[in-house]
């Protein structure tokens, strides 16, 4: 009889224990948030890898909490096609450049006019100030979580030398988006297309050059059909977003809100030393290879470049502002914070090495 009581008793406590993990388990299965993030660049870019790093971090200060499934480009959803996916809730997080949807995002519009922006560092710093200072519509469908973006567009060319922009005229650059206005404000003929094809266009003759950032030196293999580059004192940049579906970011609990918004400032500007990096490591590829030549515009060239820019960045204020937006202003802020920000910028090799450090000497 003692047997058999001792033997109901061990029963008992093996259902309570075995329920007690059960519960616990499922409990902990509900408390697990799990979300995913598309981005517009490969497996192995170092855009891609600090977006793991973001995960990692976001899952370690959450305690595993929160776990964050990264989709390079293409395996999510189209490069063009990321900011719809978020506010879909295709993507819980997505990283993409607005600029691709022409038209769509006016205000961000202003990246691709020309300035006086010398680094990603100063285009990331400034587009948070103007994304805090303004209401930006365009973006009203989503959380930002952070904005980052490259740095200046260079001129490189096939045959012909650029030091001043009659040098352009009658030749034919690819470009995109809105910086096809400066192309032509300068005399030079734009040709809109991917930057999958430029290498192809250059190589055959389509067109004479390319406007466009130094990252695709090396990252595209740009530098190997052109023998000159130019670094203007003016230039066209571009911007990028790292949104969040507003569902789900109501739907965060306040401390794990907390961690995404402390480390998306930590992280935007580590998007910008690694625009910074690429654009070392392409600028250095090109002057690798022989016979190239690296033309940088003196600053009493300025004018002459500056003169025809001014119309394109006149004509974008005044389009804006027929649309009802706060343009003079917001243009002279921009101004403003972009001289701000360059006299605080770090230096490439402060950038570089952080770079070289935490995500290449891992």
């Amino acid at each position: 009889m003692n047997f058999r009581k001792l033997s109901v008793t061990l029963a008992f406590l093996l259902v309570f224990f075995l329920g007690g993990f059960f519960f616990s388990n499922v409990s902990y299965a509900a408390e697990k948030i799990q979300l995913s993030f598309t981005t517009v660049f490969p497996q192995t870019h170092l855009h891609t890898v600090l977006n793991q790093m973001f995960a990692d971090e976001i899952k370690k200060r959450t305690n595993g909490k929160v776990e964050i499934t990264i989709y390079p480009v293409g395996t999510l959803t189209a490069p063009a096609k990321v900011y719809d996916a978020v506010v879909k809730g295709i993507a819980d997080i997505g990283m993409s450049c607005p600029l691709w949807v022409a038209g769509r995002f006016p205000l961000s519009e202003i990246f691709e006019m020309p300035s006086d922006i010398p680094s990603s560092w100063v285009t990331t710093k400034t587009y948070k100030d103007l994304f805090d200072k303004f209401t930006f519509k365009e973006y009203e469908d989503v959380h930002i979580l952070y904005l980052h973006g490259p740095g200046r567009n260079v001129i490189t060319t096939k045959n012909t030398p650029i030091n001043k922009p009659d040098d352009l005229k009658g030749l034919k650059f690819r470009t995109s988006g809105a910086t096809v206005e400066l192309v032509k404000a300068w005399g030079g003929v734009p040709r809109a297309m991917a930057m999958s094809e430029a290498y192809e266009a250059l190589s055959k003759g389509v067109v004479d050059g390319n406007f466009a950032v130094p990252e695709t030196l090396k990252g595209f293999k740009l530098a190997e059909p052109v023998k000159y580059l130019t670094i203007p004192p003016v230039s066209t940049s571009s911007c990028q977003f790292v949104a969040m579906n507003k569902k789900k970011w109501d739907s965060l609990p306040d401390d794990v809100k907390k961690v995404f918004t402390e480390l998306s400032k930590v992280y935007a500007e580590r998007q910008a030393y690694v625009w910074m990096y690429y654009d070392k490591v392409g600028l250095d590829y090109f002057k690798s290879l022989p016979g190239r030549q690296v033309i940088v515009i003196p600053k009493e060239k300025k004018g002459e470049w500056e003169k025809p820019a001014k119309v394109v960045f006149d004509k974008y204020i005044a389009d804006k502002q027929a649309m009802g937006l706060p343009m003079k202003e917001y243009a002279k802020y921009f101004v403003e914070r972009v001289a701000y920000h360059i006299e605080r910028q770090p230096s490439e090799e402060q950038a570089v090495k952080w770079v070289e450090t935490n995500l290449i000497k891992k």
